[in-house]
Formats: C-alpha cells, structure tokens, sequence
C-alpha cells in the first residue's frame, strides 16, 4: 500500500500525522536559532604567543620559527601562515576541508607542548584555539562617563563582564579599548651611577622581593586550608620603599633613584563613545545559540541588574546592535513566506474556481513548512539568509506538486469515476511518479555539492 493511498483509506492516520508534525513544527518555530549566516566550521588553528616589549625581529627568531617548525610536521596542512608583531607572536594553520577540526587542534597542541622549554622564560605560554568565523559580536555595549579610563577598565572587566558572562546563549564577552593597570618605573640614570647601582642590581631586587610563595597547609580536625605568601607590592607606597641595594649600611630605595606611576599600559586599543574615551564590551554568542534572545536577555541583564548598580559618574549604552539587522531580515522573508501563500491561495482560486481545492492546496503550504522547520531544527540548522531562502522555495515546489495532483483528481472524477476515493487513489498513482520526477530536478541541481571535498 502507497502513502497515498494509505492516506486516503485511513484518512484519521493522516490527519493525526499531519497534526503530529505541525506540533513538532510549532515547537521547533519557537526554539530554533536565528542568526544572519549560517554556521561555517572551517579548519584553521592559530598559536599566539606573546612576549612583552620584544621587537619582530626577536619574536620571529625566538617565537615564530620555532612553533612553525614544530607544527609543520601535522598531517594534513594546506598552509601555514605567520606573522611577528612587536609583543606578539601568530602562527595560523589551514587544513584539508576533510581534516577533524578537534584532532588537529590535538595534534598541534601535542606539538606546541613539544618546544615550550626551548621558548624563552619570558613568554606567556603559547594559546592554541581554533579560528571560529562566526565568533564576533553580536552585541557591542559602551561604558563612559566622568571617570577615569582606568576605572572605566577596572570597572567593566571585574564587575560587568562577570555578570554577562553567566547570560544563557553568551559564549565570550570582549573587552575593547583595554588598557590594564600599569605600573611604571622610569628610573634616573644620573642617580643610579651616582649610588653606583646597575640595571641587574634594580631586576635582581624586584625577583627577590616582589613574588608569591607556597606556604604549605594549616589543617584542623574538620577542614585543611592552603596558605600563599604574598610578598608582591600592591601600592605605589609600598613599590616606592623597595630596597634596591645598600650603600655605606645605609638602604637605597626606589624612590632614590626612579619615578614610580600607577597608570595605563601603551594605548595599542583605543574605543570613543562621541569624543571621550570609553570601553567597549563585545557580546559573543554560543554556536547555533538565537541571536536575538541572547541580545535580548542581555539587555535585560543590562537594565535590570547591571545599570542601576553603576557607580556614579558612569553610563552603559548600547553602541551595536546585530539584532535589529537579524529581526529586519527574518521579518521581511517572513513576509514574502505569508505573501506568497496567501499569492497562491488566490491563483489557485481563480484558475481552479474551487474554495475546497484552494483549502487543501493553502493548508500543505504550511504543514510542510512547520515539517521543514522540525527537521530543520532537529538537525541542528538555524534560521538564515541560507534556509529561509529554501523555504521560500519549498512554497513553489508544494503548490506545483499540489496542484498537480489535485487536478488529475478532479479529472479522474469528472470523466473516469464519480466515486471520490477511487479518482483519489488513481489520479494520484498516475501521477505520483512523473510529481517526484519534478521535485527531484530541483534536488540534482545542488546534487554536485554531495561531491565537494570535506562537505
């Protein structure tokens, strides 16, 4: 027994079917990700390494050509590119479009770890991450005001982006226009050739007084607590009185032979708001998270807990907002969707003349697209330019096909058999083969994509 006629001599299981996807679909409509492209996995790895105040010429010997040499030998590069700027270090590898992502990042990490000791001592630890296309944001907020751009930056890294972090949908918040706490010491060679101290004499006392210890454990009965000396210089006050050598048994400190400032460190980053400095929080969404409920639970977040807590003399605004581009495009082919099945309701109407044959055309418009949409959602797909776009397609493909077999129906009843179940069952086995024909020529134009390397 055919679909067909299985749906037509059990017309309650059909219906019930029917209803079972139109549930699903419904469901699916509500929870399914909106976003403006769809979701592309490509397979590249970067390492970055850092190594403050080197020039590229030390960061390309001592850096990047070690880490290129040892990540040559994973299987499966196309490329490797690198790049040496002052303080940084960027090492990105594209692989085959076959390669798994999540074994080459293994591979490299393997590798990376291979020459860590034979990487200088004052390098931060290289970062190996996988380089995710669509991670930018998708919200940018601004925090300005009467304050100073270090307490701006204080303010935004230790307070606002903890509690965007914890937002359901947010992945990574951004800080732009950073600049960390810095403290400098701008020391004054004509003293220190006067107390006869060197530069060693000066490094060699920061490594022995400013640094933090294990200081075992204190255990009780009931609990065991770990202690940690901490000897570092918190204040300025405190740096300031650092004893750098001795001299005639009396101590020569800091503050004898160098300046000492609590500010900023060099501007690479700069985030305006208007004509003032400010500093920015990027919002960056989990993969297939909905674009627009991230954004709107942030803003929530934002007036409800964040805004009304900010200290006095600072603001939070909204600088960028994706969502409002993402609801526009949703908005619009949502639209065309509604017009052009309403469009179709009435040519079917007008060529047909029958408001019963025009129901039954109207209503698989909708079925098959909340079925499309279940699908759509169960396999992990998003609302996009892309699917949107195939939906709009799907309209034309369930009408034709529709139309089509309506009409062999009426046909069959008219001039062949007045009975209705059996025009049904013939008419739609006449034409059911030449109806999936149809269809499948849609299906053979993107068939060569089945054939494209890692796809």
């Amino acid at each position: 027994m055919t679909l067909p006629e299985l749906s037509i001599r059990r017309h309650v299981l059909a219906w019930m079917l029917n209803a079972v996807l139109v549930l699903f679909g419904l469901i699916a409509f509500q929870r399914i990700g909106i976003d403006r492209y769809p979701t592309i996995e490509y397979p590249v790895i970067s390492v970055t390494t850092t190594l403050a105040g080197a020039n590229p010429e030390v960061i390309d010997a001592s850096l990047t050509s070690l880490i290129e040499s040892a990540v040559n030998s994973v299987p499966g590069i196309r490329h490797v590119r690198s790049s040496s700027s002052p303080g940084a270090s960027v090492v990105r590898m594209e692989f085959e479009l076959d390669k798994n992502i999540d074994v080459a990042f293994n591979e490299v990490q393997a590798k990376v770890n291979q020459v860590l000791r034979d990487l200088p001592k004052e390098a931060d630890p290289p970062v190996v991450a996988k380089v995710e296309f669509g991670a930018v944001p998708i919200l940018w907020l601004v925090l300005h005001g009467d304050r100073t751009l270090q307490q701006l930056n204080q303010y935004a890294r230790t307070v606002i982006r903890k509690r965007l972090e914890n937002v359901s949908g947010v992945g990574e918040v951004r800080i732009g226009g950073r600049r960390d706490r810095t403290i400098r010491v701008n020391v004054d060679l004509a003293r220190m050739n006067a107390y006869g101290i060197t530069t060693q004499d000066l490094l060699r006392a920061f490594r022995s007084e400013h640094l933090q210890l294990p200081g075992g454990f204190v255990t009780s009965q009931s609990s065991e607590r770990l202690l940690k000396l901490d000897l570092e210089f918190h204040h300025v006050r405190d740096l300031e009185a650092l004893i750098v050598a001795y001299r005639k048994g009396a101590p020569i400190r800091l503050r004898d032979i160098a300046q000492v400032e609590d500010g900023l460190d060099d501007p690479r980053r700069l985030a305006r708001y208007g004509d003032r400095p400010a500093v920015g929080l990027g919002i960056v969404k989990v993969t297939g998270a909905n674009t627009v409920a991230v954004v709107d639970r942030v803003k929530q977040r934002v007036a409800e807990e964040i805004r009304p807590q900010l200290p006095p003399g600072m603001a939070l605004d909204v600088a960028a907002d994706d969502a409002h581009l993402v609801r526009e495009l949703v908005s619009a082919l949502e639209e065309h969707l509604a017009l052009g099945t309403l469009l179709t309701a009435l040519v079917v109407l007008v060529f047909l003349r029958s408001l019963r044959a025009t129901a039954v055309i109207t209503l698989a418009v909708p079925v098959s697209l909340l079925s499309a949409i279940a699908v759509m959602y169960f396999s992990g797909y998003t609302f996009n330019t892309m699917t949107l776009l195939g939906l709009l397609l799907l309209i034309g493909v369930v009408v034709d096909d529709a139309i089509v077999v309506l009409e062999n129906i009426v046909r069959h009843r008219e001039h062949i058999d007045p009975d209705a179940r059996r025009a049904a069952v013939a008419g739609t086995r006449q034409v059911v083969f030449a109806v999936v024909a149809a269809s499948l020529t849609l299906v053979s134009i993107f068939a060569p994509v089945i054939f494209m390397g890692g796809v």
